[in-house]
């Protein structure tokens, strides 16, 4: 196996997580017109903290939690533009 290769499996996988990243944000928009509607704070720690302790295990979990909090701050961002339009 040479280095193209190995890119062709790390780009289907990118290909895979963005997928699956652009559904999380559809998810995240049905959230927002919930809060919106119920008037429910956009920030919910306690949740955060179960996913990262939820994902964030094994050996890559420091690396895990770095990107998981990114996603959930990027979510919050969406959840404030949408709730505020």
């Amino acid at each position: 196996m040479n280095l193209d290769d190995i890119r062709k499996e790390i780009d289907a996988i990118d290909d895979q997580i963005a997928a699956l990243l652009n559904k999380r944000m559809e998810i995240v928009a049905k959230v927002a017109e919930y809060k919106k509607q119920t008037g429910t704070g956009i920030a919910d720690n306690k949740r955060e903290n179960e996913i990262l302790a939820r994902v964030c295990t094994g050996e890559n979990g420091a690396e895990l939690k770095l990107v998981f909090e990114k996603i959930m701050e990027i979510s919050k961002l969406k959840q404030k533009k949408l709730i505020d339009n």
